[in-house]
């Protein structure tokens, strides 16, 4: 029988902080670097916060050891409590922040990331004045260069410019659900016209693996090149963001090769003139996955922890 009049427990920012730090670092070590402490500090944290929960958070695994069903149920709102702790905080020290910034977003993030980047900076900083554009990678690069904005979330590394990682996701071969893959024939490819950073990858890695290929339909925007797809006229390859019912994946199995993982990026001009955007981006590398993004899913899966605990 549950006990309604059950005190609740208050948790510790400081243990969760750790905890978080050694579910996303997997090992002692490079947590203790993290939150600036000790190895054996953290070891004593971690045991500090089992006993505060009354649960099992690691469980041996050989010499290392794996978050519980328990640890992984915990790390879910812990990520929740820091983000809103942070935010919280960070909100108050900055409510009086004003002025304007202009963000920039590739074709790629705009419907991905960019509303939630756009969701925590409004939150966080709601006297800023935000102005929106959205390019190809290559133009929207190029405007960042010229300060033409502020900031860029951007799944293409610039030169001369101060980035960091928001996500990674993999990168997948698409066709239309009903599409046929011609064996034996050159893949018809649907691609953007020049420049564009996913045309290079999916050539060269075809080219890498001596398949034939052509282009079978060559597009200005990102919206035409799904069209073109949903159309049955070939394949093009872009992160699982873009998939919909009307699309199917096609792997090895058909003869494609592995992608790289895209980097999602939010990038600045070291050169700016706009002190708010050194202040946001600062903001977002100074707390630890300050905006709460799950970079990384655990639900369902064992968490390995390398480091043992004494």
């Amino acid at each position: 029988m549950i006990n309604a009049n059950r005190p609740i427990l208050n948790l510790d920012l400081d243990l969760l902080r750790t905890f978080v730090a050694v579910a996303d670092l997997n090992t002692f070590a490079a947590a203790a670097a993290a939150v600036c402490r000790t190895q054996s500090a953290v070891s004593q944290q971690m045991q500090r916060l089992e006993q505060l929960v009354g649960k099992e958070l690691f469980a041996r695994h050989g010499r290392n050891k794996l978050l519980t069903e328990h640890g992984i149920q915990l790390l879910g709102y812990a990520r929740k409590i820091l983000r809103f702790n942070d935010e919280a905080c960070t909100s108050l020290m900055f409510s009086s922040l004003q002025g304007s910034l202009t963000i920039g977003a590739s074709d790629e993030s705009a419907d991905t990331i960019l509303p939630f980047i756009l969701n925590r900076i409004s939150s966080v900083y709601p006297k800023i004045s935000l102005d929106v554009r959205v390019k190809r990678n290559p133009y929207m690069i190029e405007m960042l260069m010229q300060h033409e904005v502020d900031l860029v979330v951007t799944t293409t590394q610039p030169d001369n410019a101060e980035c960091m990682v928001l996500r990674t996701s993999p990168t997948l071969w698409y066709c239309a659900a009903d599409f046929v893959l011609p064996k034996g024939e050159p893949v018809p490819l649907v691609v953007l016209d020049e420049p564009s950073p996913y045309r290079d990858v999916i050539i060269s890695h075809l080219n890498s693996e001596n398949i034939p290929w052509r282009i079978s339909y060559m597009a200005s925007t990102l919206a035409a090149v799904r069209a073109a797809v949903k159309a049955g006229l070939g394949v093009t390859a872009r992160p699982v963001e873009m998939m919909s019912p009307e699309l199917r994946v096609l792997g090895i199995s058909e003869g494609l090769p592995m992608l790289p993982e895209t980097e999602y990026l939010l990038c600045r001009n070291p050169q700016s003139g706009n002190e708010l955007t050194q202040v946001i981006f600062q903001a977002m590398q100074t707390h630890y996955n300050p905006w709460g993004y799950d970079i990384a899913t655990t639900e369902g899966k064992g968490v390995l922890i390398e480091d043992r605990l004494e």
